[in-house]
């Protein structure tokens, strides 16, 4: 339920206001609250004065010189002392709704939960930080468009962020107003039933995801499990002792005509009850430590299945049927542990006849990750089959150097937009790592906070005052100018192409292309590299020259800089290889310890933040580079 008679938004009537995600109603009024030395904050009975939302808020204004003590609410407060007042009433209506009115005496929010009294105070902390120790009198009436706001980041294809590094995301996602987070797990958990499966990641553990578990339900957010169940096996099958739970091999699927989408084989077998064992004891390992009420199963892009062992089966009842056996099977899976599943859309919405037959509960996830994704479309189909849903756009920063950023804007408003019209319960943004997770999590937290701001707010636009909010309470830079800056180097993939590459940038694979290979060299020419060079440049002057205040600022501004200057380097071979077939001695030698500076750097800050999986990969790519331009001097040196 809404508020009654919810006032029109008036945020629009207060650009110095600087709130994400914008509210749904601010009025001014004509009061300020001066804030003293010292005060009162007072909680609820239920809230302890070490709980989250007393900490942030105490933490904010220790910052600003202000010491408030926290207690319980009592019949008798303390006459004549500033307060801070937190309240749970029946007269809010929606679960995470709050009402936060400043005055000239104090602050007061109001909730008919703690979760919405959290969020007024996470409002709170961020007019803090804008007006420091004069607060505007104002009334704020908010509440979430999506009740379900997620985040999913990928720990599968490369970086394995460390706890540190984890409970700090969860933070930013708290402070944005995120209540759901899912890591998405292929095999970097440690089985301990299993351990073959791990061997070559720095996994997380069962007492992490425990730990991690009570960190995101001290924020109000749940921590959802999420497992591949079907396909997407290929790093646990190419194992000798897993691979005869395969569905097929890649030779077969040639053999059939069949171009497999890797060496490994893909998907598990869901004919075999070997496969329904094996799936049965991750299940009982990996499930345990969560206590959200429901797993996502994933089972997307089973390409294979029906294609080898199954065909069979296949042919008899068809791959649909085939499919849906195997997504009843992983629900009665899923609810031995009191859990609902939730699964991706792709695989089901091509046979939409099953989708009334999927188990009750089952929530499905419409994913796309291009601005024109066809997300009314699919809503609709989903909405009219009566199973609840989420839309599931992404942050374009996967194949990328700096992000593709008006891409990752218009596939995430689009997809809200959607969701709200077909009346989707939530919004989930994705963050992948496809070949080996390049890019850093610093250059998905612009893209993450749009997702953010429009998951609460469907109407909030990728304007400068978005931007300058996201300055100053996402990335807490000295210039409000500092997101607006990363927004358009992530939009340097328009101006680098000459056509369009779904789901990369021609950046990130001109970076990956040895020298003496066109594929991707000739979808630009030395015009189109010129104009992104010519852009780039200032703005990774500025970027690196800003100031950050962030908890973890130092690593995210050097993960920043870093991307930045790789996209520099990547943009320098581009013109050279354009220009010649092979390039100057003095130009090959300076761009060879280029590499080597980038590449000491990257390994750098890949460990302050990651595990060790997968850096050594990553690591090839500068190899790669900097051998070529070895060999292009020793060649040159030889001519003289």
């Amino acid at each position: 339920m809404s508020f009654v008679a919810l006032p029109e938004p008036r945020i629009a009537h207060c650009p110095h206001i600087l709130l994400i995600p914008t509210p749904k109603a601010l009025e001014l009024t004509s009061s300020h609250w001066t804030i003293p030395s010292r005060g009162e904050i007072i909680l609820p009975t239920s809230l302890a004065s070490d709980s989250p939302l007393a900490v942030l808020l105490r933490a904010h204004l220790q910052q600003l010189e202000h010491e408030f003590i926290c207690h319980n609410a009592s019949p008798s407060p303390v006459p004549h002392t500033a307060q801070i007042h937190f309240r749970l009433t029946d007269n809010v209506k929606h679960p995470q709704a709050y009402i936060l009115r400043i005055s000239s005496v104090g602050a007061d929010a109001q909730a008919s939960t703690e979760q919405g009294l959290f969020y007024a105070a996470q409002t709170l902390v961020q007019l803090l930080r804008q007006h420091k120790s004069v607060l505007p009198g104002l009334i704020v009436h908010d509440e979430p468009d999506f009740n379900h706001r997620g985040f999913m980041l990928d720990v599968s294809r490369g970086r394995v962020p460390t706890m540190q590094t984890l409970k700090g995301l969860i933070d930013d996602l708290a402070a944005l107003k995120i209540n759901e987070f899912q890591l998405y797990i292929e095999n970097v958990f440690a089985f301990q039933n299993h351990p073959d499966i791990y061997s070559d990641t720095t996994p997380l553990s069962a007492a992490e995801m425990r730990e991690l578990d009570q960190y995101c339900r001290n924020r109000y957010i749940q921590f959802v499990p999420c497992l591949a169940s079907l396909g997407h096996m290929d790093k646990i099958l190419r194992r000798p002792k897993y691979r005869h739970l395969a569905e097929v091999e890649a030779d077969e699927l040639r053999s059939q005509g069949i171009t497999p989408w890797c060496e490994d084989p893909w998907s598990l077998c869901v004919t075999d009850p070997l496969s329904r064992s094996f799936l049965t004891e991750l299940y009982q390992e990996f499930l345990p430590n969560f206590s959200a009420s429901v797993v996502n199963v994933c089972c997307d892009e089973t390409w294979d299945l029906g294609k080898g062992r199954s065909r069979s089966q296949a042919d008899a009842i068809g791959i649909g049927r085939l499919y849906l056996h195997w997504i009843c099977f992983c629900s009665e899976l899923a609810r031995r542990y009191d859990k609902a599943i939730q699964l991706w859309g792709d695989i089901i919405i091509s046979h939409p006849s099953l989708i009334a037959e999927l188990p009750t509960n089952t929530t499905l996830l419409e994913w796309g990750y291009e601005s024109d994704h066809p997300f009314a479309e699919h809503a609709r189909q989903f909405a009219a089959s009566g199973r609840p849903f989420y839309v599931c756009p992404g942050t374009s920063t996967w194949q990328s150097l700096t992000g593709r950023t008006e891409n990752a804007m218009a596939n995430m408003h689009n997809a809200a937009l959607a969701g709200m019209a077909n009346h989707a319960i939530g919004y989930l943004i994705t963050d992948w790592g496809d070949y080996g997770h390049l890019q850093p999590l610093a250059i998905s937290l612009l893209p993450l906070a749009y997702a953010a701001a429009v998951s609460w707010h469907t109407q909030t636009q990728a304007n400068t005052e978005f931007y300058q909010a996201v300055s100053m309470h996402v990335f807490q830079s000295k210039s409000l100018d500092f997101a607006q800056w990363l927004a358009d180097a992530g939009n340097i993939y328009q101006h680098v192409a000459t056509g369009r590459i779904r789901n990369a940038s021609l950046e990130h694979w001109l970076w990956r292309e040895p020298w003496d290979q066109h594929k991707y060299l000739s979808q630009t020419d030395a015009s189109h590299v010129q104009d992104a060079v010519s852009i780039l440049r200032p703005l990774t002057d500025r970027i690196a020259g800003d100031h950050l205040n962030r908890p973890d600022a130092r690593d995210v501004h050097c993960e920043l800089a870093m991307m930045l200057d790789i996209a520099m380097l990547a943009l320098s071979d581009a013109q050279a290889r354009l220009a010649a077939a092979t390039p100057s001695e003095t130009f090959a030698r300076h761009q060879q310890n280029l590499y080597k500076v980038a590449r000491e750097e990257y390994r750098s800050l890949w460990l302050r933040r990651n595990g060790q999986s997968r850096l050594e990969d990553m690591l090839r790519l500068f190899d790669q580079r900097i051998s070529e331009y070895a060999g292009f001097s020793r060649h040159a040196g030889k001519i003289k």
